[in-house]
């Protein structure tokens, strides 16, 4: 769909570019605006599209340009082509991108696999998701989820591979998929004792040091000063298991922060 869009995306242009010197005729409207809508069309395919605007909008800047420069331009002329232009490359081709983005709305609205690199109150009003059923405080003990707030990188993640260099432990990446290796059980540091009984819970609050354990292989999340594979400024993310020794315990140690925004 992206190719096809981009090639007529091409012709139109090329269309347009033929009858430049045709200014405000059937064909040269038929062709601005033949324009606007596979560029919108183009864009809404695929962000990569935008170079096609791109292209597009260089070259109406150079034409704009050479009009105003030539003798016998006058400025009602001038104001009307800016107008076409406006209305044709512009306006068009933002209402063909909402309404796009208005009609996949409108079909995807349930919830599935896809949805996990959407923003949780997104997720949150889709058919048959879960969120809109999960507590708003966790408890100790309880298994969640983590997502970066960064758009892209998904949710924390972890699987029984390892490094293959630096810490050499077992991985933690950011992943954009539906999986059992996204959960995460919050815990109490080693020393504490858990105050859940049968009867009550003992709910985490801002400002609590917690550990998050790994659901599916059971070992605690852990950094310390080995670099990041990606990011040498950073430091690498991984997961240790239970019996470490004690005086490692402060790097898995984790300050819950609430409603920092």
């Amino acid at each position: 769909m992206l190719l096809f869009f981009t090639a007529m995306s091409a012709l139109s242009f090329s269309g347009l570019y033929k009858h430049r010197l045709q200014s405000f005729t059937r064909v040269w409207w038929g062709w601005l605006f033949a324009t606007g809508v596979v560029l919108g069309l183009v864009a809404s395919s695929k962000w990569v599209g935008f170079f096609s605007v791109g292209l597009v909008g260089l070259y109406t800047v150079w034409e704009l340009y050479d009009i105003f420069g030539q003798s016998r331009t006058r400025i009602r002329s001038y104001a009307l082509h800016w107008s076409a232009r406006i209305v044709a490359l512009v306006v068009v081709l933002l209402a063909i991108y909402m309404l796009c983005f208005r009609i996949h709305f409108r079909l995807l609205y349930k919830s599935g696999p896809g949805d996990v690199p959407m923003d949780s109150l997104f997720q949150a009003g889709l058919q048959g998701t879960g969120l809109a059923n999960q507590p708003m405080d966790n408890s100790y003990g309880s298994v969640i989820t983590l997502k970066s707030a960064v758009p892209g990188v998904g949710l924390l993640h972890s699987h029984a591979n390892t490094y293959p260099d630096g810490s050499k432990q077992q991985q933690v990446t950011g992943y954009t998929h539906a999986d059992q290796n996204n959960n995460w059980v919050v815990e109490i540091m080693h020393s504490q004792a858990r105050g859940n009984t049968s009867e009550t819970l003992e709910f985490e609050r801002n400002g609590n040091i917690v550990r998050l354990v790994h659901a599916g292989t059971n070992r605690n999340l852990h950094s310390h000063a080995v670099a990041a594979i990606l990011n040498f400024l950073f430091f690498a993310p991984f997961t240790f298991g239970f019996d470490y020794p004690v005086e490692e315990l402060a790097n898995r140690k984790w300050l819950s922060l609430w409603n920092v925004y």
